[in-house]
């Protein structure tokens, strides 16, 4: 999954976006792929008026169409720009996690540095006056930091499969 994509919405987009009926048919698509008919069911429209929809959401790349070979049908399911659309703080939370878990892994790193100085390098050096040599703090500060960076590197796996087994679901279901 490519984090850093912008997405660009020109004109063209905003006139696809513009209609009900085409996003409650991303909102569909969200949820699992459908073909026309299962869509036609659900929305309660014709397949003419769903598959003239769906074309424009093709043609603007927030839909793919996608043909099985198995069964011969035409299903429709949104590309990454679709779910984006309908899904823009998902990318924001995945950020926001991972930059967590890499402060929190550095800083945990420097405290368990700070603690192995302290304690195996200090007494090898000459020390001008009274220095506490031995200090836990860092040791333990340096542990609650690196357990929290891989809570929040759990989190962002959660956060990124939930939607994949969501999908999963759905396609089980029908």
């Amino acid at each position: 999954m490519i984090l850093l994509d912008k997405i660009t919405l020109d004109k063209k987009a905003f006139d696809v976006l513009a209609s009900e009926t085409r996003i409650n048919i991303l909102k569909k698509l969200d949820l699992r792929r459908m073909t026309v008919s299962e869509l036609s069911k659900t929305l309660n429209l014709s397949k003419s008026t769903v598959y003239e929809h769906l074309e424009k959401l093709v043609d603007a790349n927030f839909v793919k169409k996608n043909d099985d070979n198995n069964t011969n049908r035409v299903y429709y399911e949104l590309t990454e720009k679709g779910s984006a659309i309908l899904h823009p703080h998902e990318k924001i939370k995945i950020m926001a996690l991972l930059s967590s878990a890499a402060l929190t892994f550095i800083g945990g790193a420097i405290e368990i540095y700070r603690f192995v100085i302290g304690t195996v390098f200090r007494p090898l050096m000459p020390l001008p006056e009274p220095v506490i040599i031995h200090e836990p703090k860092h040791l333990i500060l340096g542990l609650i930091m690196i357990a929290c960076g891989v809570l929040f590197l759990y989190l962002t796996f959660q956060l990124h499969t939930h939607r994949k087994r969501k999908v999963r679901k759905a396609r089980v279901k029908n």
